[in-house]
C-alpha cells in the first residue's frame, strides 16, 4: 500500500481520496450550453410587399367607356348651366337607343379626341377620381320636329340654345333663357337659306327663327311656342 501512495507521489491515504476527488470533478461532463433568449433572433415578420395595388372600378367611367362612335342617347342640355356651360339631363350615359327613333337626342361622333363645338356639336366628359382618366364623348345634336328648346331673346334677336331641349309647355325657364322655342321643321338646307324657307304654305304669316346646323348642311326652324 505504501509503494502504490509513494508512487502516486501521495504521502497517506486522506492524500489519496483528496486526488481521486479532484480527479472526478474534473473529469466530469461540462455543463450543456442552453442558449438564452437574447441569443436567439426572430424571422422578419414583415408582410410581403404586394406591388401596386389595383383601383376599384369606377362604375361612371365604365358607362362612359361602353359608348361608341356611332351610338345615339336621349340625353340634352336642361339649360341650367346657362348660355356658356352645358348642364346634361343625366349624369351617368344611359343605354344607346335607335338613331332613328324620337328618342334619340344625340349621336355620337367620336370619343377620347378632340371635339367639334359649332353650333349643334359639343361635348361630354368625364374625368374619373379614382382613375384619373378622362373620358370624352363628341356629339352631335338630332333635331325632331314639333320638340322644344330653349332661346334668348334680345329685341327681335333670339339665340338658341342648340343642345337644350325642354318640354313644349308653358312654364319658367331657367335663367339666362327666357322664350321657349317650337321646332316647326328640320330641313335639308338649300342655298342661301334663311327663315323664308321656313314657310309651310302660301301666304304663311308666321314669324320664324331659323338657324343653320350640322355644318350648314341643316335648316333648323322655329317659332316662340305659343301653347298652354
Amino acid at each position: 500500500m505504501l509503494s502504490i501512495l509513494a508512487w502516486l507521489g501521495v504521502s497517506n491515504a486522506a492524500e489519496l481520496n483528496d486526488l481521486l476527488a479532484d480527479s472526478s470533478h474534473s473529469s466530469s461532463s461540462p455543463t450543456p450550453y442552453t442558449p438564452d433568449e437574447s441569443d436567439t433572433s426572430e424571422g422578419s415578420t414583415d408582410e410581403p410587399d404586394p406591388g401596386p395595388s389595383t383601383p376599384p372600378p369606377d362604375p361612371t367611367e365604365e358607362a362612359f367607356r361602353a359608348i361608341s362612335a356611332g351610338d345615339c342617347l336621349a340625353v340634352y342640355d336642361t339649360g341650367r348651366g346657362g348660355t356658356t356651360s352645358i348642364d346634361w339631363s343625366v349624369d351617368v350615359p344611359p343605354a344607346p337607343v335607335s338613331c332613328a327613333g324620337e328618342r334619340a337626342l344625340v349621336r355620337v361622333t367620336a370619343t377620347d379626341t378632340a371635339c367639334a363645338t359649332s353650333y349643334g356639336k359639343s361635348y361630354w366628359s368625364y374625368q374619373s377620381a379614382t382613375t384619373g382618366n378622362t373620358t370624352k364623348l363628341c356629339l352631335t345634336r338630332i333635331y325632331h320636329a314639333t320638340y322644344c328648346m330653349l332661346g334668348r331673346q334680345s329685341g327681335d334677336s333670339i339665340s338658341l340654345g342648340p343642345m337644350t331641349a325642354v318640354a313644349c309647355r308653358r312654364e319658367p325657364v331657367p335663367a339666362p333663357y327666357d322664350q321657349i322655342m317650337h321646332i316647326t321643321g328640320v330641313y335639308r338646307a338649300p342655298a342661301g337659306a334663311n327663315a323664308n324657307n321656313c314657310r309651310r304654305a302660301a301666304g304663311d304669316q308666321t314669324r320664324y327663327w331659323a338657324w343653320l346646323v350640322d355644318d350648314g348642311a341643316t335648316l333648323l326652324c322655329t317659332t316662340i311656342y305659343q301653347g298652354g
